[in-house]
């Protein structure tokens, strides 16, 4: 196995690279591991390139600056009044950098997403309402005439039995 170190055994006639060829010495296995590191480095870099090349559409827009670094008094300084304050402003800062790097969507988008969630929640609550509406009537006419509720626990039954059956055959 050819790494990133070289491994080295000792074979009876001195130090011999353990999966190289049992001729090589010392020298010869240094500089062919640092000629095959070379063009492995070469090899992995151009494949880099390539992959950055390929997911440049991907990537995500980025703000030119970096983020503000975060300043933090040594720990144990201060009573623990200040350590406490001190803590408190480190996190008001930390949020404040960390909300200056996001992207906040834009107008357009955001009233999109909004139409979604809210057609979202009418229709889930209209399939709901509906459900709730068939078992309250389902369970009026059952309690009026017990012999519903039997054929609608057999018809239940067999739906869950049959999906069950069918599910564990495919």
């Amino acid at each position: 196995m050819i790494g990133l170190a070289p491994s080295f055994t000792a074979m009876g006639r001195g130090n011999q690279f353990r999966e190289g060829t049992p001729d090589m010495t010392v020298d010869e296995v240094t500089n062919s591991t640092k000629e095959s590191s070379r063009s492995a480095r070469r090899r992995r870099n151009r494949e880099v390139a390539a992959a950055k090349d390929s997911s440049a559409a991907a990537q995500v827009v980025r703000k030119d600056r970096p983020a503000p670094a975060r300043r933090e008094a040594p720990a144990g300084k201060g009573n623990i009044i200040t350590r406490f304050l001190r803590g408190i402003a480190n996190y008001f800062t930390s949020t404040r950098a960390e909300i200056q790097k996001v992207t906040w969507p834009t107008r357009a988008e955001s009233l999109r997403l909004s139409g979604i969630v809210l057609g979202v929640t009418v229709v889930s609550s209209i399939a709901l309402g509906i459900l709730d509406f068939l078992y309250g009537e389902l369970f009026r006419i059952g309690f009026n005439a017990p012999v519903v509720f039997g054929v609608v626990a057999l018809v239940l039954a067999v739906v869950v039995i049959g999906a069950t059956w069918i599910t564990r055959r495919t």
